[in-house]
């Protein structure tokens, strides 16, 4: 197994927190019975459990936002620790200060607390992929009239004389206030829409008349937002 520099700090970390633990709770007389083994156990599962739970937090983040959503999974990790640790001293004490401390009721707390950092961490691992999954489908739906917005631009300078230029600046700014989001049901209308478009980019690239299909863009594109508007209602 691969470690990187930051799992290995994160080790050096938690070995330095078992060390301590270990030292206090030995030096310290508690009754080394039943009780005290099961908390003593369990915390060492804690400790332990904060490299797999750091590693599902970073080890795929690729930016800073990866970075952030692996945060909360790193919380439950850590929650986890600090929550079992004073459960486990906790049950040191009352293993001392009540005769035959019922063990049953230690293995129960541990087991709780540990099937709840379980469930929080996969609970959020999963929130994590569904935000990033939706992320990426927006970017995806987005790019096509991101590509749209440039090259209409892209017209403006291709501008014979200032009625064209008014003309083409018009169409680009119906294209930037238009809806970003593309839709499976939008890619017909859209599919002529790049048509047109493109037959508009040769007549002006020959020096042709470039109205009639700046208008019929600037129809498509106003059917297209109606269509867009219709969805989200």
């Amino acid at each position: 197994m691969i470690f990187t520099k930051k799992v290995k700090q994160t080790i050096a970390i938690l070995a330095t927190i078992l060390i301590v633990f270990t030292v206090i709770v030995f030096v310290i007389p508690f009754h080394k019975g039943g009780t005290f083994w099961i908390a003593y156990l369990a915390e060492l599962v804690a400790i332990a459990a904060q490299i797999p739970i750091f590693k599902l937090a970073y080890d795929n983040a690729k930016d800073l936002k990866s970075r952030v959503l692996g945060f909360p999974i790193f919380r439950v990790g850590y929650l986890y620790l600090v929550i079992q640790t004073v459960a486990s001293v906790i049950l040191f004490v009352l293993s001392g200060v009540i005769a035959k401390f019922p063990v049953w009721i230690a293995v129960i707390v541990c087991l709780v607390i540990l099937a709840f950092a379980l469930v929080g961490s996969i609970a959020t691992d999963i929130a994590r992929e569904e935000v990033e999954r939706i992320e990426t489908t927006i970017a995806v739906d987005t790019a096509w009239m991101k590509q749209m917005r440039v090259r209409s631009a892209q017209l403006v300078t291709k501008a014979k004389d200032d009625t064209q230029r008014k003309m083409l600046e018009q169409l680009a700014e119906d294209f930037r206030y238009s809806d970003p989001v593309s839709h499976a049901d939008l890619k017909a209308i859209e599919g002529d829409i790049e048509a047109v478009f493109q037959n508009l980019e040769q007549i002006l690239a020959s020096g042709g008349d470039p109205a009639a299909s700046v208008e019929q863009t600037k129809q498509l594109l106003a059917q297209r937002n109606t269509a867009c508007k219709l969805m989200k209602n």
